[in-house]
């Protein structure tokens, strides 16, 4: 068995965070904060933006919205979904202003012992990486790399490739699992604890020999659900076959249930309901036709818009090099944005950059920069271009409009059809003796015929059926190999891991809490879960266990688990749970985060001033060397109810500063 310290994931610190335009925090839509000590807390009143502050730097880590009320099947089954451009821009959709959506970005800098990386994502218009600058810690040099450079598919691809460098991971599947199911506990009020096949894999990941053996693990579940899925589904339509051969023999017997139907009246029956589904199915051809046809439309008009726009930023990037190209400097421009200089290192010099700038001098000798060169061409074609742009965005409204509309009208369409398919196939069923009947007569040698092709059929559904049996009996053999080396890995890592999670859950519940590996072994059924004990109880269901109990408890596993699993310091995006403590259980939830950062781990929070215990006992314990506070009223306006009693914020912001110092 590989020594566990090289099993060890390297997992990122999050040292800075820097939103674009993100004009949903009106004071400050440009927020650049430095993530300086153990524990940041971002605090603040309801709906102000806390929990969209942790899902853009989950996004900007990871390129998805985190979404764990997805039920989790395998790792990359998550990240295709997860991971739509259309989930993220519905989401940032009534956060960012229209004004915004074309400039609206964010930069989260992530550090390793030898590495930094900085990624930025454009929050509309895809999910791919816009800028990478990648710097080696060990000589200074940084390698920054904007989209204009290279195409955004390899700028993503070479993120991707880094962050598999740098954490010892296999895909980057696994990476957007660790962040989002372990390292995050957001809004969505997921429960790792509770759900088995997540803790799986997060088992695998932190207990594994390897990331491989987490990767092959994961992609043989998911292969063996699928070989049952299959199986189950062949073996159902064996049954719907068998009912039909019962009743064409009954036919044949003569034991066939007389409704007083003729056949002529079940043939027209029939035949009515085959024209209805057939009309219905040619109206949603027509409808999905409409639909692509709006979605070639759209592609179109996004492409010249796309063009319309790098011709817009190409002409507006030469007129501005014309008068200066020394902002544009690649130099500069890294310098301004990571606030560190671009020759030396030197950290906090953009803004004496910057002040250089604005005066019209060189930062570098002081020289003064040539402003002349105004070109009425140039400006010319600029606003030719900019009036094409709006034109284009005008018939994109329009074409999403339209396509609203059709998709709307497909899915009434698909659903009629669907009634349609159903209804004529119960009737088919139910009367398929008499419509063999109506249709041979009293030939039966005709319906003999037909019970032995439908045998046939039957067979042949039932081989389909044992087939895919067989494949998943297969795949369950193999995984059944990881899972034993998972159980005795398990049982090694435990001594250490069992006891620390203990520790933090009993520090917040101060009562005695264990757990065990339970490994399912079913036909159809692989995995394990873990099952907690309180007081020697089992609690084996999430509603076994109050509310305010489950969360933090919950937050404590995913602590020991992202300690156990990190070479060095871990970090947890926690959305403070609000209101479902008492006074006394704030308090205690304050000292399990202490313990937690105590070991050199940390933290980045949200938290609504009524969680005022926790903060208060956190920030007694981590004082101000330990703990950041940054209020949410810097960044973005109260609401008029807020604000009327905005006294009571200030205070509970003093007492919070109080107790820091």
């Amino acid at each position: 068995m590989p020594d566990i310290a090289d099993r060890k994931i390297s997992l990122p610190t999050i040292k800075r965070v820097a939103l674009a335009n993100f004009d949903l925090y009106s004071n400050n839509p440009n927020v650049s904060t430095v993530i300086e000590r153990p524990v940041f807390f971002l605090i603040g009143a309801n709906g102000l933006g806390k929990s969209t502050f942790l899902n853009t730097i989950n996004f900007t880590i990871t390129g998805a919205i985190p979404d764990p009320s997805r039920k989790f099947q395998s790792a990359q089954d998550y990240l295709r979904n997860a991971g739509r451009a259309d989930r993220s821009e519905d989401y940032f959709s009534g956060r960012i202003s229209e004004h915004s959506r074309s400039i609206a970005s964010a930069t989260v800098e992530l550090a390793w012992s030898n590495a930094n990386l900085s990624v930025t994502r454009d929050l509309f218009g895809g999910t791919g990486v816009s800028r990478l600058a990648i710097e080696d810690v060990v000589s200074g040099t940084i390698d920054v790399r904007p989209s204009s450079e290279e195409d955004s598919n390899d700028l993503t691809g070479l993120y991707h490739a880094k962050i598999l460098e740098l954490t010892g991971l296999e895909d980057f599947a696994q990476f957007v699992f660790l962040m989002h199911f372990v390292a995050t506990f957001d809004e969505g009020r997921h429960l790792l604890m509770w759900d088995d096949a997540a803790l799986t894999n997060a088992l695998y990941l932190a207990f594994g020999a390897d990331p491989v053996a987490a990767k092959a693990a994961d992609k043989l579940q998911r292969e063996m659900d699928r070989e049952s899925s299959r199986a189950r589904n062949v073996r159902f339509s064996a049954r719907h076959v068998s009912d039909r051969i019962k009743q064409l023999a009954d036919l044949l017997e003569g034991t066939e249930t007389d409704d007083h139907t003729t056949g002529a009246e079940l043939q027209a029956q029939h035949d009515a309901l085959v024209a209805r589904q057939s009309d219905a199915e040619q109206r949603m051809r027509r409808k999905q036709a409409e639909m692509l046809d709006a979605d070639l439309k759209w592609t179109d008009l996004s492409a010249s818009l796309t063009e319309a726009q790098l011709e817009y930023r190409r002409l507006f990037s030469n007129r501005l090099q014309l008068s200066s190209s020394v902002e544009h400097h690649p130099i500069v421009r890294a310098t301004l944005s990571e606030d560190r200089c671009g020759l030396c290192g030197n950290v906090h010099v953009a803004a004496k950059i910057q002040a250089a700038l604005d005066k019209g001098e060189c930062p570098l000798c002081d020289s003064v920069l040539d402003r002349s060169g105004g070109d009425a061409a140039a400006i010319s074609e600029l606003q030719r271009l900019d009036s094409e742009i709006a034109r284009i965005r005008d018939d994109l409204d329009t074409i999403l409009r339209s396509r609203a509309r059709i998709s709307d009208e497909f899915a009434a369409a698909q659903a009629t059809e669907e009634a349609a398919a159903e209804e004529l196939r119960q009737f088919e069923e139910k009367e398929a003796a008499g419509l063999v009947k109506a249709q041979s007569g009293s030939n039966f040698s005709a319906i003999q015929l037909e019970i032995d092709k439908l045998e046939k059929e039957r067979q042949a559904f039932l081989a389909q059926s044992e087939a895919h049996y067989r494949k998943r009996d297969e795949l369950r053999n193999q995984l059944r190999s990881y899972e034993k080396a998972l159980k005795e890995q398990y049982e090694a890592g435990s001594e250490r891991f069992v006891p620390r999670f203990r520790e933090l859950s009993e520090d917040f519940i101060g009562r005695p809490i264990d757990v065990d590996l339970e490994h399912r072994q079913g036909a159809n059924d692989s995995g394990f879960g873990l099952r907690m004990r309180m007081d020697d109880q089992l609690r084996a269901q999430s509603d076994s266990v109050s509310e305010s109990q489950r969360f933090f408890i919950d937050i404590a596993l995913r602590m020991a688990l992202s300690e156990y699993m990190a070479k060095g310091a871990a970090t947890l995006l926690i959305d403070t749970p609000e209101g479902s403590l008492d006074i006394a259980y704030e308090a205690r939830a304050g000292s399990m985060f202490s313990k937690f950062v105590a070991e050199g781990n940390r933290v980045l929070m949200t938290a609504n001033l009524r969680s005022s215990q926790l903060v208060l006992r956190l920030a007694g314990l981590q004082k101000s060397d330990g703990m950041q506070v940054v209020r949410m009223t810097d960044w973005t306006d109260l609401s008029e109810v807020q604000r009327s009693e905005e006294a009571l914020f200030i205070d509970a912001y003093n007492a919070i500063d109080g107790a820091l110092n």
